[in-house]
């Protein structure tokens, strides 16, 4: 029995289906976290999306001011103490993938990630928006 061609928008519905098909058959006590984790890898994909617009929207406003308004700046932002490789992997690509950050290094403990960011206005606030956005929520997906 053919169902059509393999596409992201029949792979989107099919598991929608079967998200809600299991919702609906398993009992609430019997419900692992499997669910929480599908809602909250949603919400953290929807989030990035989001940084990656806000983050082009400020590189273009810089782009377009002059040179002298900007404040690059390197900060040491701590990490969790207990991040695993692929936690630590996906945070500092993901830090390089929003436009005007980069990340640069980890500390030998690896207790603290080096991060170029090309405006610093406030370095408590660039570190709690690390901190609070990508790593707290990359922490809810993985673990």
């Amino acid at each position: 029995m053919a169902i059509g061609p393999f596409s992201p928008a029949n792979f989107f519905i099919g598991f929608v289906i079967a998200f809600v098909t299991l919702r609906l058959c398993i009992p609430r006590e019997m419900r692992g976290s499997y669910y929480h984790k599908v809602g909250r890898t949603a919400s953290f994909c929807f989030y990035v999306l989001v940084e990656l617009v806000i983050a082009n929207v400020k590189m273009a406003y810089y782009t377009l001011s002059p040179l002298g308004k900007l404040k690059p700046g390197v900060l040491a932002v701590p990490l969790v103490e207990d991040l695993t490789d692929t936690e630590l992997t996906i945070l500092a690509n993901l830090i390089t993938l929003t436009p005007g950050t980069l990340s640069l290094d980890v500390s030998a403990d690896r207790s603290i990630l080096f991060i170029h960011f090309m405006h610093v206005s406030d370095p408590d606030e660039m570190r709690r928006e690390i901190k609070d956005g990508f790593e707290r929520r990359l922490l809810e997906v993985t673990r």
